[in-house]
Parts: structure tokens; sequence; C-alpha cells
């Protein structure tokens, strides 16, 4: 699976929040992908990334470039190219392609599984890192984080949370570039009692990983975001997050009512 990079045009893309339909390379009705989500799933689907037009740019951006495509996808073979000449012996009959392994190539979530963290991504500043918390976020300061206060460092995030406002509700958040979304992923298993949680067949199959997470206060609910980034503040970003955690106090609301918060969040996720 091979994927094409324009490095002239590349960062102009990816800081864009603009739709495939909005440059009219869309004729799908009903085609809301933007520009930068069908970028970043190439690129972390791909086994091998042409990094082209790199005559157009300085060997500081290719760099760059190449240092934020590993973190997007470490397995990749990248090649670089003017022109789009290429060797067809890199990209033909390969059998390099691995429909499994594509499916779990991403960056974050190899950040997730404890990615190695190379010498040739940090000397351009790019790295990564997890959050993790069990305690919920305060609706209103988690909201203003995302909106007002996220770093513009971070090229791209993904993650699963949960309000004090929704504590049933399981949430997806994903960030490329000057892109993001959040929608409800599903359920917490602690949200049900346990006699309803045995009849699901993906309880059963996985009862002892769950149980083994569980916490006694939260259940298996939890914070889990991966952050790739250029010259991300790592310690910072972390004390941030713990801000827009709920404190003491925000807890003894929490244990009496969940409805003492207001929520900002969409209805509809």
């Amino acid at each position: 699976m091979v994927t094409v990079v324009d490095c002239f045009n590349f960062f102009k893309d990816f800081g864009t929040n603009e739709m495939l339909i909005d440059r009219n390379l869309s004729d799908l009705e009903g085609d809301y992908r933007t520009i930068v989500n069908l970028l970043t799933d190439q690129i972390e689907f791909a086994n091998v990334i042409i990094l082209n037009k790199t005559d157009l740019v300085d060997s500081e951006t290719v760099g760059i470039l190449k240092a934020s495509i590993q973190k997007l996808n470490p397995g990749a073979k990248i090649i670089t190219s003017q022109f789009s000449k290429v060797d067809p012996k890199e990209i033909l009959n390969t059998k390099l392609f691995d429909f499994e392994e594509a499916q779990i190539s991403a960056g974050w979530q190899k950040e997730l599984e404890g990615g190695e963290h190379t010498p040739e991504t940090e000397e351009y500043g790019i790295s990564s890192f997890v959050f993790r918390s069990q305690k919920p976020f305060h609706p209103e300061r988690f909201w203003k984080y995302l909106n007002d206060d996220y770093p513009s460092g971070v090229i791209r995030s993904k993650g699963l949370f949960w309000i004090a406002s929704r504590p049933n509700d399981a949430i997806n958040f994903s960030q490329a570039g000057g892109s993001s979304r959040v929608e409800k992923a599903g359920v917490w298993w602690a949200s049900m009692s346990y006699k309803e949680r045995t009849n699901y067949q993906s309880f059963a199959d996985n009862q002892e990983y769950i149980e083994s997470k569980w916490d006694k206060k939260w259940g298996d609910r939890m914070n889990e975001f991966v952050f790739i980034g250029q010259d991300l503040e790592k310690e910072k970003m972390i004390s941030e997050l713990e801000e827009c955690l709920l404190n003491e106090r925000e807890k003894s609301i929490y244990a009496a009512s969940n409805k003492g918060f207001r929520d900002p969040f969409p209805k509809e996720i």
C-alpha cells in the first residue's frame, strides 16, 4: 500500500479544517471528510510512503516531515523523490503489505503498546507520550482546554475519555492537524450491573483483562490519550490535563449527584 506525500503543500493541508467538498475533491453525497483526516488515514495505513517534491523545500523541512511521518506510522518504509521518480522495484511486487498489520500500524496504537522513541524523530523535536487517569474530567474545564488551550504543536492525538456529567458514556477524541472530533464510543461496563455485563459475549471473552484493570471507585472508566507533536511540553501538558480532572471537592459533588456539573459538550455525542 503506497501513499504519496506532497512535501511542498503538506503542512498547509495538514493545518486546515477544510473538507474534501470545499475543494471539489469529492462528489459523493454526504461526504464530510476533512482533508487532514484523509491525509492522516492514508499515512497511518500505508506501508510505503513517498515524500515527493523534495526539491521544492529545504532539507530541514524534509527532515521534519520524515520524523513526523515516522511517528505517525513507525513501520512504514519512507522514500524521497522529485517529480515522482521512484525505482519501480521499491513499490511493485514487494509483497510487503499485510492487511492485519496495516490495521494496527498507526503510531498512536504503537505508543499505547509502549512504542520506541527513536533519536531520528527527537532530533527534530518530534515526540509522543501517553496520558492516563481514571478520574473523570470536569466537563467545563476539559471543554475549555480542548477548544481554547490545546497546544498548537500537537500533530496527532487519539483517545478515550469520560466526563463527570456523563458517567455512563465512553467518548472518543480524535485530532489530526487542524481537525478534531469527539463522538460517543459506547458505554462503560461499570454502567451496568454484573449480571447485565455477563450477558455480553465480549465481556465474557475479556473478563479477566477487564477486571484486572477494575478500580473500586471508577470501575473500568478510563481517560487514555496519545499525543504526537513537535516541541511538546510534556510535563506542562500533563499538569494542564490533571487540572481538568475533578478535584477533591468536586469528587464529593460527583459522589452525591453527577448532575451538579454544567456540560458544554454537544448532546448528540
